[in-house]
């Protein structure tokens, strides 16, 4: 109930470790995935890929490198060092599960923020489905545009004969 506490524990939060994005990309496809929706209540079970009225979009944002890999549910090392995972490295992991969502028709929008790693970069930029659907943000400032531009996108009326 105390906003200046909340907001000066979060100041004093610090920027530092990892990033499994592989993960959250993988659990952005399982929400929307029809396959998945025995996990989930009857009200939040995702719709079929083929609907007509649905549209299955997937917003993925990062301030990572993709550098953490996982093997038989631990971490196997970031991908700097070794040994590496013999699922393979975090971001290929990434690029493998957006070429199959897009490949199920989900649209795929991802946000860097303050990206300053090339193959994150990459990453982000090839797991997008179009380059129109890429933003990379250096402040916040500009992460707020890029969210408002994908509302935009989102938001504009179709009308189909």
């Amino acid at each position: 109930t105390d906003k200046q506490a909340l907001m000066s524990a979060i100041d004093g939060f610090v920027a530092n470790g990892w990033t499994a994005g592989q993960i959250g990309t993988a659990w952005a496809w399982y929400t929307l995935s029809p396959e998945w929706n025995s996990v989930w209540s009857a009200a939040s079970q995702a719709g079929p890929y083929e609907a007509d009225d649905v549209y299955k979009i997937a917003v993925l944002m990062t301030d990572g490198e993709y550098n953490t890999e996982y093997a038989n549910y631990v971490r196997a090392r970031d991908q700097h060092g070794t040994p590496s995972s013999p699922n393979g490295r975090s971001d290929e992991q990434a690029r493998a599960l957006c070429a199959a969502m897009k490949a199920k028709g989900i649209t795929v929008y991802t946000v860097g923020f303050q990206l300053d790693d090339e193959n994150a970069v990459e990453t982000m930029s090839g797991c997008a489905s179009s380059s129109s659907n890429a933003f990379l943000a250096a402040d916040g400032d500009e992460l707020k545009a890029a969210f408002r531009e994908i509302a935009f996108q989102l938001a504009q009326l179709r009308i189909t004969r």
